[in-house]
């Protein structure tokens, strides 16, 4: 009984998707097999005929040795800034908080001594540094969103390394 089952089951097992020739055919070649040479087929193209004779004319066959041209790259440009449309007194208002908040960063590094931080907060110290440089970057291009944001980050972290016991 028990073999009548298994020999069942191998039956079952045989007749799935794969074929047994399948499982010994190699899926690809041997490395040292050698592939035949494709080579591209040459397609005649159909006669035409002119106009006022009889006879078709063959027009020129395509040269198969020489590349079609490159369409022309696209101009690359810089991406639109997302920002929200301020008015004119609301953005003098941003620009001015983000005005002194980078000053206040710069005020709370100085009362920092790099030579007494640790390795994290050294770590600290680069990034606020960054982010006041970024800050600046953002008001010279007229983002003054992204350097508020900036710049109160820098703000936050400055006034964290100042607050720190040394």
């Amino acid at each position: 009984m028990r073999l009548a089952l298994l020999l069942a089951a191998a039956c079952l097992g045989l007749t799935g998707c794969a074929t047994i020739k399948g499982w010994f055919a190699p899926s690809t070649p041997p490395a040292g097999a050698e592939q035949p040479e494709q080579r591209p087929r040459r397609v005649a193209p159909p006669p035409t005929l002119s106009p006022g004779t009889s006879s078709p004319r063959r027009a020129a066959p395509p040269r198969l040795g020489t590349p079609a041209p490159a369409p022309p790259p696209a101009p690359v440009e810089a991406p639109p800034v997302l920002s929200p449309v301020l008015s004119a007194v609301d953005e003098q208002k941003l620009r001015a908080e983000a005005q002194q908040r980078i000053n206040g960063a710069e005020q709370r590094l100085r009362q920092v001594d790099p030579a007494k931080l640790a390795s994290s907060q050294q770590d600290s110290l680069q990034t606020v540094q960054s982010f006041l440089d970024k800050a600046r970057e953002a008001l010279q291009t007229h983002d003054v969103q992204r350097a508020f944001t900036l710049a109160d980050k820098a703000y936050l972290l400055a006034d964290e390394l100042a607050r720190r016991p040394r």
